[in-house]
C-alpha cells in the first residue's frame, strides 16, 4: 500500500505517517517529547558487506538525524549496544527493543506454505528469521503505535538482503547489471537515512528530491542528506521545550493499547512501500 498523505503542520511540507493511511484527517504518529530513542543493531550485521562497514554506514545515518535533532528538537536518537535480538515489532509483557536487522533469507524459501505464520498473525519473518515483505522493497520499518492517540512505542528496521546488494562505498555507481559491494548499489547509509525518517514519524513524500521519496535507484546517494522539508519536520513536530505536535488534537491517553505499522525503501524505479498491522503495527 503506497503511503502519500500530506501532513497538517504549517512550516514543513513533509508528509507525516498517520493512524489510517487512507484517511488524511486521521491522527499522525508521534513520539512523546523528550523521548530518548535508542536503536540497537543486530550483532549479525550483513555478512556480505566488508568488515563492519554496514554498522558504520548506519551510524552515519543516525548522526545525520541527530545533528538536526540537536539543533531544535526534544528527541534524541542514539545507537545502543548491538543486540542478539532479531524479533521485529512490539510484544506485550516482553522486553522490546528498537532494532535494525539484515534479513538473509526469503520467507518464501524457508517458511512452509502451510505454516500458521502466513495467516492472521503475519509473523513468518520473526518465526523463521526471514524477509516476509514485498520483493521490491529495499528495507522496511515496522512502527508500533497506539491507534487511539498515534503515540509511537516501538520501531524496527529490516533490510532486504536476499534481493539487494548492499554497499557502503562512496563511489563509483555500479554499472548496470554488475552490482557488487565494490561500487554503489543499494547504499546502506542512503537507505537507513530514509528508514529513520519513518522511525521518527515521516511518511513518503511525492517530491522526487526528498529524503523520503518513494524511489531509490541503484547507485543513489542523495538520501544521505536531509532535504529542507524533511529536516524541518523534526523542528515542527518535536519542538524543544514544548509538547510533541499531533495533527489536530491533544491525545487523551497515551496509555491505550498499541498498534503496528510499517514503511519501506524500494529500488531502481520501484516504489518504497508502507503497510499497516493492530496495538497497531505499520510497515513502511
Amino acid at each position: 500500500m503506497i503511503f502519500q498523505v500530506v501532513m497538517a503542520i504549517a512550516l514543513s511540507q513533509a508528509v507525516r505517517s498517520r493512524v489510517d493511511d487512507k484517511d488524511p484527517d486521521s491522527q499522525c504518529l508521534w513520539w512523546p517529547e523528550n523521548t530518548a530513542i535508542q536503536l540497537r543493531l543486530s550483532i549479525d550485521g550483513n555478512p556480505v558487506t566488508p568488515a563492519e562497514t554496514e554498522f558504520t554506514a548506519i551510524g552515519k545515518a543516525m548522526t545525520t538525524w541527530q545533528t538536526k535533532l540537536n539543533s531544535c528538537a526534544s528527541l534524541t536518537l542514539t545507537e545502543g549496544a548491538r543486540t542478539a535480538t532479531r524479533k521485529v515489532g512490539y510484544f506485550d509483557k516482553e522486553t522490546n527493543e528498537n532494532i535494525a536487522v539484515f534479513r538473509l533469507r526469503r520467507c518464501s524459501e524457508v517458511a512452509p506454505a502451510t505454516d500458521a505464520c502466513h495467516g492472521e498473525a503475519d509473523d513468518c519473518g520473526n518465526k523463521f528469521d526471514c524477509w516476509q515483505h514485498q520483493e521490491a522493497a529495499i528495507a522496511i520499518t515496522t512502527t508500533s503505535f497506539n491507534p487511539q492517540t498515534g503515540r509511537i512505542i516501538d520501531s524496527d528496521i529490516e533490510f532486504n538482503s536476499p534481493t539487494f546488494t548492499f554497499s557502503t562505498v562512496d563511489a563509483p555507481p555500479c554499472p548496470s547489471g554488475q552490482l557488487s559491494t565494490n561500487c554503489v548499489a543499494a547504499d546502506v547509509q542512503n537507505t537507513t537515512t530514509h528508514e529513520l525518517g519513518h522511525l521518527l514519524g515521516l511518511g513518503h513524500s511525492p517530491a522526487a528530491n526528498s529524503t523520503m521519496g518513494t524511489r531509490a535507484n541503484p547507485g543513489e546517494l542523495s538520501k544521505r542528506v536531509l532535504d529542507a522539508d524533511t529536516a524541518q519536520f523534526v523542528c515542527d513536530v518535536y519542538p524543544r521545550g514544548r509538547p510533541s505536535q499531533t495533527c489536530f488534537l491533544t491525545p487523551v491517553s497515551s496509555q491505550l493499547g498499541p498498534t503496528a505499522r510499517g514503511c519501506s525503501a524500494g529500488p531502481g524505479g520501484l516504489l518504497l512501500a508502507v503497510a499497516v498491522l493492530l496495538l497497531r503495527r505499520r510497515r513502511g
